[in-house]
């Protein structure tokens, strides 16, 4: 859903904004992917820990917030984006969450009236 969306933001970008309009928001597009994909792992190794097979997964949150905060203060500084819609960009995981969501309410026994 991820993917989708931003995709949808840069292609809308493309039609209505500037060039810096449309590098900021697949910059923040590409930010989030990389973002989330990390997160999932960080999280798996983390289920992992907790059935013993691992051991302090949790720590690699912090060092992979750093990053992502560097690599976002990086863009702005060296490339000419727009930090907007960088914000917008990689803002599209949250808008996915709310379509996911929505979906998986809407797919639910009692939303069909089964109890």
């Amino acid at each position: 859903m991820n993917y989708i969306l931003g995709g949808v933001l840069v292609a809308a970008a493309g039609v209505l904004g500037t060039r810096d309009q449309v590098l900021g928001a697949l910059v923040g597009v590409l930010l989030c992917a990389v973002n989330f994909s990390l997160v999932v792992r960080i999280v798996e190794k983390m289920t992992a820990a907790a059935t013993g097979r691992s051991k302090s997964s949790g720590l690699l949150l912090a060092p992979k917030m750093l990053l992502l905060m560097g690599a976002a203060a990086l863009a702005l500084f060296l490339l000419p984006i727009s930090a907007v819609m960088l914000a917008a960009g990689f803002s599209v995981f949250l808008v996915s969450i709310g379509v996911e969501t929505v979906r998986y309410v809407l797919r639910s026994p009692a939303a069909n009236g089964n109890s």
